[in-house]
């Protein structure tokens, strides 16, 4: 069965946005919310919202909010690659590295058909949000931690026993287009001493986990970070 890549930027922030309408769910997560509601006023309100609309609306604020060195050169939105000499005094440098990205910040604004003359700031529309900084991302991890999070929340957070883990796996199955479980799903359960099919312990010692870390990278989101921890 074909498990899925979560490589790109686009795909994490999917599920920055994924982990941000449960963390609306969860009733003591509110405060924190609250507190973040400034942080999060540009992307609106997320919680009836489906993705890939409101990314078209919303792609421009994301992207790298920090200097760093690149060793290699990929695509990237709102990042732009140059050489910098080293034989040159490093005053000279940054006049010119400032004129070159205000030169393209200028185009990108115009691109987008906003006045030059009305915006505070060059950098306004650009890469406001981006990961927590030293994080590496699991990306596939993270997004298995989603699907049974957000499973086990609609269903009112049931025990987490080889019922729960049934309904998983069933829906996981009856999706339209993607049909892939998670490797620690895939083991069919076996027959207990009274000949009752049940998970593995293992199995779902691993299940709780995950969603114990579910809620705290629900938490994270809530407190305008994402995904908050290295621990996945």
């Amino acid at each position: 069965m074909k498990q899925p890549k979560i490589k790109s930027n686009k795909q994490l922030y999917r599920l920055w946005f994924e982990f941000l309408k449960m963390a609306h769910k969860e009733p003591d997560l509110q405060a924190h919310l609250v507190a973040s509601a400034g942080f999060y006023e540009q992307w609106g309100d997320v919680r009836d919202q489906l993705f890939d609309p409101w990314w078209k609306e919303h792609k421009h604020l994301f992207g790298t909010t920090y200097v760093q060195e690149v060793k290699s050169v990929s695509a990237a939105d709102n990042v732009m690659y140059v050489a910098i000499p080293l034989n040159q005094p490093a005053s000279r440098s940054v006049a010119d590295v400032k004129a070159l990205i205000e030169d393209k910040q200028r185009a990108k604004l115009i691109e987008q058909g906003q006045d030059l003359e009305a915006v505070k700031s060059l950098s306004a529309a650009f890469g406001k949000y981006s990961f927590t900084q030293g994080v590496e991302i699991r990306g596939k991890v993270l997004y298995e931690i989603q699907l049974m999070y957000g499973i086990w929340q609609g269903i009112g957070k049931p025990a987490v026993n080889t019922a729960f883990i049934a309904e998983v796996v069933n829906r996981l199955k009856a999706r339209p287009r993607s049909k892939w479980t998670p490797y620690l799903l895939q083991i069919d359960p076996m027959p207990d001493k009274k000949g009752n099919l049940r998970y593995d312990e293992g199995q779902i010692r691993q299940v709780r986990r995950y969603l114990k870390k579910g809620y705290a990278v629900c938490e994270a989101v809530s407190k305008s970070d994402f995904p908050g921890s290295s621990r996945l």
